[in-house]
């Protein structure tokens, strides 16, 4: 591990656009040209984008079709979905191929197969992502709180924040949090840098975050989190030492999607002096569950 876990001042703590294509294609009529042409130029002119309209509602109801089969199972091939839906293979192929290039679905090249992708999980943030991941992770979060007696916290990214979905903690149990204190800028904890780090474009979100500091640690510089955030992704963890509350120190992990990125992350906190103590323990243990995690989100059998 590359961490100096000793020298811990140097260590560094499912929404997006939903259907950004299809929704794009269906809303947005070009500006028309040519306002001085005769009326008759007009005329056609809207009746060819009402046309369009047409067609790309249309298009965006194919792909909502295609996307409600992942309801009654996990994997879908081609020939599948053309026989569920009735839509030629060709006209499924072109579906598909737009979900992916947008994120919502994963093809797996070594059985053929689309499976949902992270975008689906995000979905969630327009509705009740929070309460999902409790309903769903509830437990193996129940189980790293017990295991560590350290207070276990679940996040998720809005934007440019890091937003704390529930928390379990060895004395007062589960409790949601929806206050304003509980959604942070992503440089400032060890969460945050995860959901950074293992996010679609983290260099897009490295150049749009508010660089706020909330200790004297807290990594402020843009150029400075980069590299941090490119040590992240190598490591597959962060850490949160005291860049939030001096005297707390955090370690978070990703749980992630099928196609690398992150869904939410887990991150296990307390005071320094024990979770330096009880660090290396307490990694494999978060990395464990975050892993079980993973398997449960994506469907998989215990």
């Amino acid at each position: 591990m590359m961490f100096n876990i000793p020298e811990y001042e140097n260590v560094f703590r499912i929404p997006e656009k939903i259907f950004d294509l299809f929704l794009v294609q269906v809303y947005i009529i070009h500006e028309r040209k040519n306002e001085g042409k005769a009326r008759e130029d007009h005329t056609e002119r809207d009746g060819k984008e009402d046309l369009r309209m047409a067609e790309k509602n249309n298009s965006l109801e194919k792909a909502l079709t295609v996307l409600d089969l992942f309801q009654l199972q996990r994997r879908i091939t081609l020939t599948s979905a053309a026989q569920e839906t009735g839509y030629s293979t060709a006209a499924v192929s072109r579906i598909f191929n737009s979900l992916e290039s947008t994120g919502y679905v994963y093809r797996d090249k070594l059985d053929g197969g689309y499976y949902l992708a992270d975008k689906v999980y995000l979905l969630g943030r327009s509705t009740n992502l929070k309460q999902q991941l409790v309903n769903v992770i509830d437990e193996p979060i129940a189980r790293l709180c017990m295991r560590t007696g350290l207070s276990v916290t679940v996040s998720i990214r809005d934007r440019v924040n890091s937003v704390t979905a529930m928390r379990k903690d060895p004395k007062r149990g589960l409790f949601l949090t929806s206050n304003v204190a509980d959604s942070i800028s992503l440089n400032c904890s060890a969460s945050g840098k995860v959901l950074t780090a293992f996010s679609t474009d983290p260099d897009k979100l490295i150049e749009s975050i508010n660089y706020v500091a909330l200790t004297r640690k807290t990594i402020t510089d843009k150029e400075e989190f980069r590299k941090h955030i490119s040590l992240v992704k190598s490591e597959g963890i962060a850490f949160d030492m005291e860049e939030i509350t001096e005297g707390l120190v955090c370690t978070s992990v990703p749980v992630l999607s099928m196609d690398g990125t992150a869904i939410c992350s887990i991150s296990v906190s307390g005071y320094k002096e024990r979770m330096l103590r009880e660090l290396y323990a307490t990694i494999s243990k978060v990395k464990d569950t975050a892993r079980e995690c993973s398997r449960i989100l994506a469907g998989e059998k215990q």
